[in-house]
């Protein structure tokens, strides 16, 4: 698989049901999972590093310093509401909210 274009649901689920199977997944299925993973993590590092550079944008644009930067992000989580069980604003929250 290239590393450039990322893996369908489709392939995803035939790997996930290879190693699901009793006969275990191919070296071609865990080839391809191990590079979809790299992909992810590049396009995550990305996004990251694009998220940081809007964010000192913003920041500069409005004056505002670091912390009120912050703080504008923990009203806007603070005020979205969480499904239950969800631990906000322990770091261990996964909700979508």
């Amino acid at each position: 698989m290239d590393t450039t274009t990322a893996m369908t649901t489709a392939r995803l689920d035939a790997i996930e049901k290879a190693i699901t199977s009793p006969a275990g997944p191919t070296p071609q299925d865990l080839r391809d999972l191990l590079a979809e993973a790299k992909r992810a993590r590049a396009d995550s590092d990305t996004q990251y590093s694009e998220a940081d550079y809007w964010r000192e944008s913003y920041r500069l644009a409005k004056g505002l310093s670091d912390e009120e930067v912050g703080a504008i992000i923990a009203v806007r989580d603070a005020s979205r509401a969480h499904p239950m069980p969800c631990w906000f604003p322990h770091e261990a929250c996964l909700c979508d909210a």
